[in-house]
């Protein structure tokens, strides 16, 4: 009887083994269909398909025994027989797959035992969800270059097996959770979003790398900070302290209770305390007297002698003011430091009145400096200029360095070369100020540059009002345009009323940027012979010559702005164009080329390219889809859509996409760019086409 009981529990964990060894290491048809469904939803629209081109499929083991490869498409990695999770989905890898639905926790914490969540490059909306605290074992959380928005939940701090955070360049907002700095991190990268409030206390000793530039963090640096640089920590809100890149942090305000604070304790009592056994207190205490009487007397006649400097300052640049009204008349014996004919110099102090507003342009210490007549406002002549409204060319007459300074401002946005603010300048006009941080370009450098750009005037071209120009900053200023940027229109908001961009729209926004990047490569071409320069004296055209052509240096879709007709117009051109190199500067016009490449490619994949990126990712995976010979997967569906549904729509998208290629394509062997007067001829003989088409059709 023994031996049968032994032999039937011997053969009960055999079965019990083998049962276990059947399940351990395979994800259950349940946390299959769940990871389907959360590629589903970042995917957006389509997001089946998605699922199908990448190979994720439920009935189908992701993770092969033994190997740590899976059948979905290469983007899943699964545990290796060495560990515990065996058979256990790892880590995914979706970067630069075109996604822009959104992030479902549910979904992914639904599969316990993933480490790594890869999304960046994509077009993700939305934000990271709260519930992502429930993903447990998650070590690494990436998902830059993407569009989330909203705050970062300060449930992640509930993730103590998490390292890695990197969520740049995005658009979230918020304080950043304090708790953070006591997770085990080793890589915190939030460049580039709209953070505010203070850093948390992180210790920088163990991190591999850490970057909150790009914000609006404000407050001390964390410990250790210059393992990365400054670079790490700026640009971002005034008032960012701590050595060794910022000034020292000032002491917290102390209490009222506090003995350094003499103005707010009160005064001494005369208590038995004061009192000797001798009885002699109340005469030390008398002496002690003598000397506060004399220290407060001595604050009341310092605070006289300040309020008579700054009686003496007022009163001396009221009469300043008077005298110089009084040169600039008829007649007078002023003179400006250009000749009037061609442009109006304001010259102003950067000081700013007591009343400046809160909300206000901010300055650099270089603006605080600025007296000389070098670092003046510098109004451009508006003559002949159609594309500006009579109440901004009467706010650019009248414009003064001051005003820009007083005047409400509200931060637009911020990019790889500055930031952008809208202000409401007296009179009630509004401007846009881009405020550049360009060091390698000299003030005299950039004074003519932007004269040149000033005088050569297209209608698909936002023309600069004014500009300054001081050591290490740069304000150029323009009409504000209300209706937005090609950025907005094609990827605005879901809560948006702006319906989808058809196709002819697409093609016109890109003939009439074609046309005026054309001309402003023409006309800046650096030979002193382009016909809109035909008032430029011999000085001048020899000054240009020497200076080289003038790229536009930054053209992407948050620059092409749109009218009040909506008529699309390139703005900040030339404002950070690089000094061109050799004799020619080609290699800076070739630059702009491949730019507006990449912005074509924008508008017919209506995928949007990363904040800070060249648009090389975007130009990739159109790369790999044309190979893979699936063509009409490149296109935005809503292009597809609003294109007709007729063949010959289609036809003309491949011909744009073609011309698009020639300008990305820097592939060893391939023929030469374009030059963008060969690119405007192209694409506008493409709209012809559409054009005759659509009569026919009529």
């Amino acid at each position: 009887m023994a031996k049968v009981l032994a032999a039937l529990a011997a053969a009960l964990v055999i079965l019990l083994a083998s049962c276990c060894c059947g399940v351990r290491g395979d994800e259950s048809p349940q946390v299959r269909q769940s990871l389907v469904n959360f590629l589903t939803a970042l995917a957006g629209d389509g997001g089946a398909q998605t699922a199908i081109s990448l190979g994720w499929n439920a009935s189908i083991d992701p993770c092969r025994r033994g190997n740590t490869s899976s059948p979905w498409g290469g983007t899943v990695t699964c545990f290796g027989s060495d560990s515990g999770n065996d058979g256990l989905i790892k880590r995914i890898d979706l970067d630069v797959r075109g996604l822009s639905g959104t992030i479902d926790a549910a979904l992914l914490c639904a599969a316990p035992a993933v480490r790594v969540v890869n999304l960046p490059g994509n077009s993700l909306r939305g934000g990271i969800p709260a519930g992502i605290s429930a993903c447990s074992g998650l070590t690494h959380l990436i998902v830059s270059g993407n569009q989330l928005s909203g705050n970062l939940p300060p449930s992640l701090t509930q993730l103590k097996s998490l390292h890695v955070i990197e969520v740049s360049r995005n658009n979230l907002s918020g304080e950043l959770p304090g708790d953070l700095s006591k997770l085990k991190l080793e890589r915190f990268v939030a460049n580039d979003n709209h953070f505010n409030g203070t850093i948390p206390d992180f210790d920088l000793t163990g991190f591999r790398a850490f970057n909150v530039s790009n914000n609006n963090l404000t407050g001390p640096i964390p410990k250790n900070a210059e393992r990365f640089g400054n670079t790490s920590f700026w640009p971002n809100a005034a008032g960012m302290c701590g050595g060794p890149f910022f000034d020292t942090c000032p002491p917290p305000p102390p209490s009222a209770s506090s003995p350094t604070a003499p103005f707010n304790a009160s005064p001494p009592s005369s208590s038995s305390d004061d009192k000797d056994e001798n009885g002699q207190g109340e005469g030390r205490h008398k002496k002690r007297t003598v000397p506060k009487i004399v220290m407060y007397l001595g604050y009341v006649l310092l605070g006289a002698a300040i309020l008579a400097f700054v009686l003496y300052k007022i009163c001396s640049r009221k009469k300043r003011s008077k005298l110089g009204r009084k040169s600039n008349k008829p007649g007078g014996g002023g003179r400006g430091v250009y000749d009037s004919s061609k442009l109006t110099t304001t010259t102003t102090t950067a000081s700013v009145s007591p009343n400046k507003s809160a909300y206000s342009l901010p300055m650099s210490p270089e603006q605080s400096a600025a007296a000389a007549p070098s670092a003046s406002l510098v109004v451009l002549p508006r003559s002949g200029t159609a594309s500006i409204t009579s109440t901004a060319a009467a706010a650019a007459k009248e414009l003064r360095f001051e005003d820009l300074l007083k005047s409400p401002a509200e931060l637009l946005g911020r990019g790889r070369f500055g930031s952008s603010y809208k202000v409401v300048v007296p009179g009630g006009a509004a401007l846009a100020v881009k405020r550049v941080k360009d060091a390698a370009v000299n003030e005299e450098a950039f004074r003519r540059r932007m004269e040149r750009v000033g005088r050569a005037k297209h209608p698909a071209v936002l023309p600069p009002l004014a500009f300054y120009c001081a050591m290490q900053e740069k304000l150029v200023v323009y009409e504000f345009q209300s209706n937005g940027s090609l950025a907005k229109l094609l990827h605005g908001s879901i809560e948006s009323s702006q319906g989808p961009v058809d196709w002819p729209a697409r093609l016109h926004i890109a003939a009439k940027v074609a046309d005026g990047m054309a001309f402003m490569h023409t006309a800046l071409r650096g030979d002193g012979a382009s016909s809109n320069n035909t008032s430029s004296s011999g000085e001048e055209a020899a000054a240009a010559g020497s200076d080289g052509p003038i790229a536009h240096g930054n053209i992407k879709a948050t620059n092409v702005l749109f009218t009040a007709g909506m008529d699309p117009c390139i703005s900040e051109y030339g404002v950070t164009a690089p000094a061109p190199l050799g004799s020619g500067g080609d290699a800076a016009l070739r630059a702009d080329v491949r730019a507006f490449g990449v912005l074509l490619l924008e508008l017919l994949t209506g995928k949007a390219t990363s904040a800070r990126g060249d648009g090389s990712e975007l130009a990739r995976w159109v790369t790999s889809v044309i190979r893979e010979e699936w063509t009409a997967e490149v296109f935005d569906r809503a292009l597809l859509a609003g294109g007709g549904g007729d063949g010959s729509s289609e036809q003309r998208m491949v011909r744009l996409l073609q011309v698009a290629m020639r300008c990305v394509d820097a592939s060893p062997g391939s023929a030469p760019p374009p030059t963008m007067r060969e690119v405007a001829s192209m694409v506008n003989a493409i709209r012809e086409d559409d054009h005759m088409s659509f009569s026919l059709e009529a």
